[in-house]
């Protein structure tokens, strides 16, 4: 039933073909580096706007300290999901 709905799901269970070979090191160490950009990024964001806005009036403090908890998540998926696409899930 989940491959009729989603028809290009199956051959993405495939393994990939033997010429594409084992991922360097190198490419290994590029793809954690950025997975951690982002997941440093991600928690120095939150702190940075608490800092910056310690003077802001209460209702605009509170306002963008609040929202810099959804960016936080948000810079941690997109830095899951350039690791797992751009790093993880190819050949």
């Amino acid at each position: 039933m989940g491959s009729v709905m989603v028809p290009g799901a199956a051959s993405a269970m495939q393994q990939c073909p033997p010429e594409f070979g084992e991922k360097s090191s190198a490419f290994w160490a590029l793809g954690w580096a950025v997975f951690a950009l982002f997941v440093i990024a991600g928690t120095v964001l939150p702190w940075l706007v608490f800092r910056a806005t310690g003077s802001a009036r209460p209702p605009w403090r509170w306002t963008l300290r609040i929202a810099s908890i959804p960016a936080m998540l948000a810079m941690w998926l997109l830095g899951s999901g350039i690791f797992l696409g751009r790093f993880v899930l190819v050949c």
